[in-house]
């Protein structure tokens, strides 16, 4: 997916979701997020008329804040018209979500926490669309969850910083899932892991370019698809010592790119659904049907 948004319009929906995070209860403080707002709100006014060297200090920050902003949008735009007493959980993400480090390339080991629950949020927002039959579970005891077709989806997120380190991580993330399907009676539940990949194509403020939008999308499209067939062998070994109700792994990565075309930074985001191998029709279907529903590939 490509964001089209001008700058001076994400900047408008950044300071909208700015003020429903407080609405609900999150402490903004002076971290990232108002860094954030205030690089933007300088550069959506300057990037016409900014002189090159002023462009080479601000830019590479400019994009670090375009690419983190649109995940808080995101969440704002999915649960925004939900009542405040009902977001409890989501709130309790995103109070942590907005501390760490300002920019990605700074991320260590040992501060990926705000990031690590802004996703869980960014799930649960992409999990949720009631006009396509598809509800997050706000108060899911996994990260996040979704009800659908009355079958009820339990996920666990994992931000992935390494390629040596998935394995480890749908390894915790599927023994997560037992743990909270062992304790849920009936045949509607079933467990899926979402891992975010982005660290892995994109450690910092690198820059995708491509000639237009259809060759933009082309490459996200044959970036997903060579991502799922590279690593699906390492999930599919780790499932098949787990409870047969963990159905599949939705995985995602997001970066900013230039359509020549347009000379416009766009934020472009990804998903994609792998079933478990050797699943049943159903839960196949489940995944399916719900890939078309969330627009997942």
């Amino acid at each position: 997916m490509i964001d089209s948004e001008s700058y001076e319009d994400t900047l408008k929906s950044y300071e909208s979701a700015l003020e429903w995070m407080q609405k609900i209860g999150v402490n903004l403080g002076a971290g990232r997020t108002s860094h954030y707002e205030s690089l933007v709100s300088y550069w959506a006014e300057s990037y016409r008329t900014a002189s090159i060297e002023e462009g080479k200090r601000i830019f590479p920050s400019f994009v670090n804040s375009m690419l983190e902003i649109h995940d808080f949008v995101s969440v704002y735009k999915a649960f925004k018209d939900i009542p405040a007493a009902k977001l409890g959980g989501i709130g309790a993400k995103l109070n942590k979500a907005v501390n760490g480090p300002i920019t990605l390339e700074e991320e260590t080991p040992a501060s990926t926490t705000a990031r690590n629950f802004l996703f869980e949020a960014l799930v649960a927002a992409r999990l949720h669309a009631p006009v396509r039959g598809a509800s997050a579970i706000l108060d899911a005891p996994s990260d996040t969850g979704v009800l659908f077709g009355g079958n009820k989806i339990w996920v666990e997120c994992k931000r992935v910083t390494s390629e040596r380190k998935i394995e480890k991580n749908v390894r915790k993330a599927s023994r997560q899932l037992e743990e909270v399907l062992h304790k849920k009676m009936g045949a509607r539940n079933r467990g899926m892991v979402a891992l975010d990949v982005s660290k892995i194509f994109n450690p910092g403020d690198r820059i995708f370019v491509r000639e237009s939008d259809a060759h933009l999308l082309q490459s996200v499209d044959r970036l997903m698809n060579d991502l799922i067939e590279r690593f699906s062998p390492v999930w599919q070994k780790v499932y098949e010592r787990r409870d047969r109700k963990v159905i599949g792994t939705i995985a995602r990565f997001a970066f900013m790119s230039v359509s020549e075309e347009r000379n416009l930074l766009v934020h472009t985001t990804q998903w994609g659904v792998n079933p478990r191998v050797g699943t049943s029709g159903q839960n196949e279907n489940i995944q399916e049907e719900l890939s078309f529903a969330l627009d997942i590939n």
